[in-house]
């Protein structure tokens, strides 16, 4: 008599049949035990490894070459390093992530001085991790008309006349005038965008302004803009940091404070945009933004040993407007699901094209929300009617009827759940 031995959990409701468990076992072919040459073989169960925060784990990322090798853990809310001596530290919090999120990470490594950066995000803010952290200080109060605030030799002057006036040069001499503007929220804005020279020159600052050469904007508010040291670790301590209103100060002191130690920090993104999945590939981060109308299919990059995103460095999944959940990096190339379709797209190396999308590679099958993966060399999607396909050149459809059924259940009571 042949004895039947299920390969796996299998249960159809729709036929009524019975369900068959396969519990702390997996499926092995084996020519010696009966005529269907089947073995199952017991699977050890888990132990506990180490308790990391209070819990659940949302999400666990590691990249070889990157810090050591260190394993990051989500904890609920909250990120830990947990080197390979088992020594945990606490990194910081993550916004937006909670019991039933899912934290996403993408790490780059050392590019000559430049440190290895570790990207978080949970849907909201886009948080950054540095070990050899940059110098950093924030310049805080309300600005007043011929305010001075200096960064090392480079010299900015609050003006309720013209930001044209004299030869403003930068210079403890003739600074760079910035616009004070109706408001100090106004004001700092505009100081905020002469860091970086990313605003509109003659208007909010002086005709001609130039990028800071020793610091660069990490975030600014209505109350207050903070800066890093462009030079990484220790060295940024030495940067001056200096003002003259009454009014305003640097809340770090005299110079820029803490380069070399780890920092924890809010990257910014366009239009304040949540961020849902990250990838690293070819030095570049791939950055998908929470999708909406108007960013639908939108998805952005940052440059290789950079921490920020410029806002004009985005590309748009070309197939269809669905949006896209997701980005798995394939080999050389990274792919983006949609709810309807799913592309490939790769850093072509133009200057003038940094990306383009894989010509006659897409597939007609969007991914629910969170299962894309790769294993080895293929991606494993789940799409929104359960079916379980691997993309390798093809599509080819790996799941059984019982798993689907299965499975679509699970998506029901998610969509029902509000998760």
């Amino acid at each position: 008599m042949d004895i039947p031995l299920s390969r796996s959990d299998y249960f159809r409701g729709i036929a009524k049949e019975a369900r068959i468990r396969t519990r702390n076992r997996y499926f092995e072919q084996n020519p010696v035990l009966t005529e269907t040459q089947t073995a199952l073989i017991a699977r050890p169960g888990l132990r506990r490894w180490l308790y990391v925060g209070d819990g659940p784990i949302t999400g666990i990322y590691s990249q070889a070459g990157s810090f050591n090798d260190a394993l990051f853990a989500a904890s609920n809310n909250e990120l830990y390093r947990i080197d390979k001596d088992e020594t945990v530290t606490f990194v910081g919090a993550i916004p937006g992530a909670g019991a039933t999120s899912s934290v996403v990470m993408a790490a780059t490594s050392n590019i000559g001085t430049t440190p290895a950066f570790l990207f978080v995000a949970a849907g909201s803010s886009l948080m950054c991790y540095i070990e050899n952290g940059y110098a950093r200080g924030t310049v805080t109060g309300t600005p007043a008309n011929s305010d001075v605030v200096r960064t090392d030799g480079t010299y900015y002057q609050f003006t309720n006349g013209s930001v044209d006036a004299g030869t403003p040069t930068g210079t403890s001499g003739n600074p760079w005038l910035i616009a004070l503007g109706a408001s100090s929220s106004e004001a700092w804005t505009n100081f905020a965008n002469s860091i970086n020279a990313d605003g509109v020159e003659g208007v909010q600052y002086s005709t001609g302004l130039t990028v800071n050469p020793s610091v660069q904007l990490t975030a600014f508010t209505a109350t207050d803009v903070s800066v890093r040291a462009n030079a990484v670790g220790a060295i940024g301590n030495s940067i001056v940091t200096t003002e003259t209103g009454a009014a305003i100060e640097w809340s770090q002191g005299a110079t820029l404070t803490n380069g070399g130690s780890p920092i924890w920090f809010q990257v910014q993104t366009p239009d304040d945009v949540g961020i849902i999945s990250l990838a690293y590939i070819a030095s570049y981060v791939v950055v998908v933004p929470a999708q909406g109308q108007g960013i639908n299919g939108r998805f952005y990059w940052i440059d290789p040993g950079e921490t920020s995103i410029d806002p004009l460095d985005f590309a748009t999944a070309e197939r269809a407007p669905d949006p896209i959940s997701d980005v798995v990096v394939f080999g050389d190339q990274f792919w983006l699901p949609g709810s309807g379709t799913t592309e490939a797209w790769y850093f072509s190396g133009n200057e003038n094209s940094p990306v383009l999308r894989v010509q006659g590679v897409v597939f007609d099958r969007g991914a629910w929300d969170g299962t894309a993966i790769q294993v080895k060399e293929s991606m494993i999607i789940v799409d929104n009617e359960g079916a379980v396909f691997q993309l390798s050149g093809g599509m080819k459809r790996i799941s059984r009827p019982d798993i689907e059924e299965r499975i679509r259940q699970e998506i029901a009571f998610q969509k029902l759940s509000g998760l």
